[in-house]
Formats: C-alpha cells, sequence, structure tokens
C-alpha cells in the first residue's frame, strides 16, 4: 500500500550466527549494540523486534553455540575403537579447533568467567552445558572399563568432571600461548593420569 513503510526481510539465523562470532569474539561487555547492528545487517529496530535487545541476543547466541558444538562433540566421543584413541583424537582436533580460532577460546568458557557469577541465566545455560559434556564424557568413561582400559575402581564420574576441567584449562590456556606444543602436552598429561 502506498505510504506504508517496508519491513526489511532478513536470514534470522545467519543473523543470530553473525551474533554468535560477536560474542564469541569480543564477550559480552566488550560488544556493543552497534557491533551486533554492523555484523548482524539488521538495523537497531529490527535487532530488537527479533531479539528483544542485547542480553536475549546474547541468550540466544549462546544456545546456538552449543546446538552446534554439541552434535561434533558427541560424535567424536562415539567414535569406535580404543577410548585411549577415541580421547586422543577429541583432544587434537580440539586443539586444532583452539588454534584456528586465534585466540577466541571457547564461548562457554568465555562465558562462564565473564557473566555466570553474576547473571543466573547464563550461570543456568553453562551449568547445562557442563551437565551434558559430564554425561558424555562419563558415559566414554565407562565404556573404557568395560574394555579394562582404566581400573574398574576408579569413578568414571570424577574422572569425566577431571576431564572437563583440563578442557577448561586448555580453552584459557590457548588464548594465552595460542602454542599447540604446550596444549598437547597438557592433553597427554590428562590422558597419562587416566592410564591410557
Amino acid at each position: 500500500m502506498p505510504g506504508m513503510g517496508r519491513t526489511k526481510q532478513f536470514n534470522r539465523q545467519a543473523a543470530l550466527d553473525n551474533a554468535m562470532q560477536v560474542f564469541w569474539a569480543k564477550g559480552y561487555h566488550a560488544t556493543s549494540v552497534q557491533d551486533l547492528v554492523d555484523e548482524m545487517g539488521v538495523n537497531r529496530q529490527s535487532l530488537y523486534d527479533t531479539f528483544g535487545g542485547k542480553h536475549e541476543l546474547f541468550e540466544a547466541a549462546l544456545d546456538r553455540y552449543r546446538e552446534l558444538q554439541s552434535l561434533p562433540i558427541r560424535r567424536a566421543l562415539e567414535q569406535e575403537g580404543a577410548v585411549g584413541d577415541v580421547l586422543r583424537g577429541f583432544f587434537q582436533g580440539l586443539i586444532a579447533k583452539l588454534i584456528e580460532s586465534g585466540g577466541k577460546g571457547c564461548m562457554m568458557v568465555n562465558s562462564t568467567t565473564e557473566l555466570a557469577s553474576q547473571d543466573e541465566r547464563v550461570f543456568g545455560a553453562c551449568s547445562a552445558n557442563t551437565r551434558q559434556l559430564e554425561a558424555a564424557f562419563t558415559g566414554l568413561l565407562v565404556r573404557a572399563q568395560q574394555a579394562g582400559e582404566i581400573p574398574a575402581d576408579r569413578s568414571p564420574v570424577q574422572l569425566a568432571r577431571f576431564l572437563l576441567s583440563t578442557i577448561n584449562g586448555l580453552t584459557v590456556t590457548a588464548k594465552a600461548t595460542r602454542d599447540p606444543a604446550v596444549l598437547n602436552d597438557v592433553a597427554e598429561v590428562a590422558l597419562s593420569a587416566l592410564g591410557l
């Protein structure tokens, strides 16, 4: 109709993926609404109308990051073969991604350290992610016990928590060094501690 403004159309998923990249690279506090508008290719009003605001957009981006990361992690941990080889392959893939990211680290770990102590919704998302990963690693370590790769008297849950702490430490260390040799040393010691 004449006189009515046209609504700008955009791909919501692509815009969300672009927002995720901005938050991942800069963190929540250092990302401005203008940064988001520039990278998402939308105007401010479209951002607010579609996502609600910066914080709601951040939560959606964090959920999207988790969604994109969970399947590759699950696939890596469900590989056939000796569990020691599966975990070694997992660590090699993780280290390669951390180096390729140019110091961005892991958006979940970044968000945990930046916001989880102050924001209950971010804490909930990060906590749920940790529980999901813990369950995946626990399942793999149960498999290792059943195959006789690790002693039957060790708790798979405790070992899974140790691995998660190691992974979190690797993501932070990668931001400080970006040296694959350093990161590989950490992974090898972790596998050795498990007896793998």
